[in-house]
């Protein structure tokens, strides 16, 4: 071992040196370097910082499309469920079979009024009357007719939907068709109508309709077969009409619903008018009515319509139907109030 060591150390130092720069030296052929008898994989240097900033840009742009993509999916989401909500509360007829002209026509409110965004006026405005197949115990409802711009014609013309000349078979299905249909579970018919209440009037007359309410008790068409447009707004109605039975007068006449002389049950506020009614007649002087002063003491059925049409101007009254308890007379005889010969009480410039 001594002699060994002595061997070793007595081993000039400038060879030790140049065997290990031997085995670290790089390869004079490929530029590989290698330490005892491995190759030394190179070293990586960081990127630079410019191409840091680029891999950032492109790292910022994935981000931002990814975000981008997750909001047009949860957005797409969103809709069509909002839409299918929209679409569960639809009113329409359901599915309506019609026999004439030709058997069987399958009519689809669904596909017409939810699928293809129809309003409920654009076909019962004129074309159809809101009572199912009441149409067709019509004389002219007839191919005929269709082929001239009538009932389905009016939209089956060729430009807003296919002509009714043409594609027969998209709607007359025959009896094998309609065997079929009912198989598949009919669509009902939903009787609701518009959602929320559709406000009449104005000020104090204001009246707020709510079809939920009234469509428990009564059809679309008990309403909307010549009482009321389907059109919102084109019904123009006074008090007088439904105290002659139309408009809400058919149904509120105290026996089918309750009454239209219980005002308050429509009118939050009872709609009295704030001006004096003035009254003029040739030879005596004027006359001033005042309806805060009168209803103190009396209801609004208690002249309307007994006495009083509900229309300024519309009762034509005379002195000698007053005489005998007509009109003003049936309060004011003395008793009740003061007597109509008391002229100077009503005729202030006598």
């Amino acid at each position: 071992m001594r002699k060994t060591h002595l061997q070793i150390s007595s081993l000039p130092r400038i060879k030790v040196r140049d065997k290990l720069q031997q085995e670290v030296s790089p390869s004079t052929s490929s530029g590989q370097q290698w330490c005892h008898g491995e190759p030394i994989e190179p070293w990586i240097p960081y990127p630079p910082i410019k191409d840091f900033e680029g891999r950032q840009a492109r790292n910022d742009e994935l981000f931002q499309k990814i975000i981008f993509i997750i909001l047009l999916i949860a957005s797409v989401i969103l809709f069509f469920g909002v839409n299918q909500t929209i679409s569960a509360k639809v009113s329409h007829g359901g599915d309506i079979v019609y026999t004439k002209p030709v058997k069987s026509v399958i009519f689809s409110h669904k596909v017409h009024a939810e699928d293809k965004g129809l309003s409920c006026d654009m076909c019962h405005s004129g074309l159809f009357d809101a009572v199912a197949l009441k149409v067709q115990k019509k004389s002219d409802f007839n191919m005929e007719s269709l082929y001239k711009g009538k009932y389905c014609g009016a939209c089956h013309n060729g430009q807003i939907a296919f002509a009714s000349n043409t594609q027969c078979a998209r709607c007359h299905t025959g009896v094998k068709g309609y065997s079929a249909y009912e198989k598949t579970k009919p669509e009902k018919i939903v009787t609701s109508g518009p959602e929320g209440l559709i406000i009449i009037g104005k000020g104090d007359s204001t009246v707020k309709f709510s079809h939920e309410k009234h469509t428990k008790s009564t059809m679309c068409g008990d309403c909307h077969s010549g009482m009321f447009p389907m059109n919102k707004g084109k019904a123009r109605m006074t008090m007088e009409e439904i105290y002659q039975g139309e408009f809400c007068g058919m149904c509120h006449n105290g026996k089918e619903a309750f009454s239209y002389t219980n005002c308050s049950k429509c009118h939050k506020d009872i709609p009295v008018p704030k001006t004096d009614l003035i009254y003029t007649t040739k030879g005596v002087g004027h006359v001033k009515f005042s309806h805060d002063f009168h209803t103190e003491a009396f209801g609004c059925n208690e002249c309307h319509k007994k006495l009083f049409v509900m229309r300024k101007g519309g009762s034509k009254m005379k002195m000698d139907a007053m005489y005998n308890g007509g009109f003003c007379g049936s309060c004011h005889n003395g008793n009740i109030a003061s007597n109509v010969t008391d002229c100077g009480k009503c005729h202030k410039d006598m």
